[in-house]
Parts: C-alpha cells; sequence; structure tokens
C-alpha cells in the first residue's frame, strides 16, 4: 500500500485560509495568490484547487472566517456581560471596532468579496455576516427590555448602530477621520461612548448609565 503524501495529512482548507488572510494583511489581495498559498501550506497547487476552485472561492472563505471570527468575539461579549444590556451593546461596538482596526485587511474583503455566482442578489442570503448582525439586533432588544430606545424598530436601530460603527472604522482604516492626530484605537472608543450616551438619554426612568 502506498503512503499517503504529507499534503494527506494536512487540514489545507484551514492553514490555505490562515496563510492567505496573512498574505492579506502584509500585501493585500494582490498578494493572495494560489501559488503563494499553496507554498505556504506545504501542499501542491492541484491540492489547493481540490478544496478551493479558484482565487476568488479562497477569498470569499477567507471572507467567511472574518465573520465568523467577528461573531465569536460578538458571543463572547454576550456572555461576559450577561444581565447587562447596556453593557452588552457597548462593549459589543467596542469589539467591532477592535476588530476592524486591528484586521484592516481583512475587514475592507469582509465587505466587498470577489463575487461568486451562487452567491448573486442579496449577499445575507447566505452570508455568515447575517448572524452577526442578528446578535446586535438581539442586543438591542435586550436594551429595550430594560427601558432604552423605547418604541423603535429594533431591526432599524440595529442597522443604524451598525452603520454608524462600521462607517467610523472604515473611515479610520482608510485614513478619512478629519481628526488632528487621530488614534484609531482611542477615536473608537469615543464613537462607541457617543452612541451609548445618546441611547442613555432615551431611557425616560430607572438608574441612569454612564459610559466610563
Amino acid at each position: 500500500m502506498a503512503r499517503p503524501k504529507k499534503e494527506d495529512e494536512k487540514d489545507i482548507p484551514t492553514l490555505a485560509v490562515a496563510v492567505a488572510q496573512r498574505l492579506l494583511e502584509e500585501g493585500g489581495q494582490a498578494q493572495v495568490t494560489m501559488a503563494q498559498v499553496a507554498d505556504a501550506v506545504g501542499c501542491s497547487a492541484p491540492a489547493l484547487y481540490t478544496h478551493f476552485r479558484n482565487r476568488d472561492a479562497l477569498l470569499r472563505a477567507v471572507h467567511d472566517a472574518g465573520f465568523e471570527q467577528l461573531l465569536r468575539d460578538k458571543l463572547a461579549v454576550a456572555v461576559r456581560t450577561q444581565g447587562d444590556s447596556f453593557a452588552r451593546l457597548r462593549e459589543g461596538g467596542l469589539a467591532y471596532m477592535a476588530f476592524a482596526l486591528e484586521n484592516p485587511a481583512l475587514y475592507r474583503l469582509m465587505f466587498n468579496p470577489p463575487p461568486l455566482p451562487e452567491l448573486e442578489g442579496n449577499p445575507f442570503s447566505g452570508d455568515v455576516g447575517l448572524r452577526s448582525l442578528e446578535l446586535l439586533e438581539n442586543a438591542v432588544k435586550a436594551a429595550q427590555a430594560d427601558g432604552f430606545l423605547p418604541d423603535d424598530e429594533p431591526a432599524q436601530i440595529a442597522f443604524t448602530l451598525w452603520s454608524l460603527v462600521h462607517g467610523a472604522a472604515s473611515l479610520m482604516i482608510q485614513n478619512r477621520a478629519p481628526l488632528t492626530g487621530c488614534d484609531p484605537a482611542r477615536t473608537g472608543r469615543e464613537v462607541v461612548d457617543t452612541a451609548m450616551r445618546l441611547i442613555a438619554s432615551t431611557r425616560s426612568k430607572g438608574t441612569r448609565y454612564r459610559t466610563p
């Protein structure tokens, strides 16, 4: 019986996604080629193509992995802030901002992935990013149960908050924040805390919350 090749013992898809993400952060999408990824993984190009039919499919897998990591970060926040809906919203916003600023090339890919024929139309129809948005909507509903943002549509609030944090993160990643001496991490916190002060002001009675 022939011995299995070393590449047969590798988890090629997982390794390829990790390598592609590293190359993406080091030099942008132009640096991510199937040949480079195969070489770094330690497999042949044909072996890589058995898992990803082309470069776009590999980049789409990196896109999915990015959203899955973001979702794990947000789920960790939900566990850590259980019982405090206001803290859950704030910490969730901070986690999102930190993820975007720490992984700028990946973040750009997540919102501008290569098109795939099977995902035409609404990208959320098969996009792992939808789960992050659903998690935010659940956090909004919890905050509403505690008296914040009364009578507003949770889905609309979630989209508004997402747009705010996403917009700020994207502007800073592209060096478009019109602030002198902008420190991205500090500015990101201030953006989230400004939003939280506005949310805190919507609670008409009960304990008043203050952002740190």
